[in-house]
């Protein structure tokens, strides 16, 4: 799979099922890993952007435990 491919499917996927992508730290990482290896921000900015994990001062979480994009710890 190519990335462009690899990535609308990921997004898609983000979007509508947002109940799949309620992760740990480790588990979101492994989840942005792109088809050459490398990790994709733009995936793990939309874990925040469209999954509603909560969020801290208005900066929106992307994670259920470890460091997350709110600043805090989980």
């Amino acid at each position: 799979m190519n990335y462009k491919q690899w990535y609308k499917e990921k997004i898609k996927d983000i979007k509508e099922h947002p109940e799949n992508h309620n992760h740990t730290f480790e588990a979101l990482k492994q989840c942005c890993i792109t088809p050459d290896g490398s990790l994709d921000f733009a995936v793990m900015d939309a874990h925040s952007n469209y999954v509603d994990l909560g969020n801290n001062c208005r900066t929106k979480c992307d994670v259920i435990s470890g460091p997350c994009a709110c600043g805090a710890w989980h």
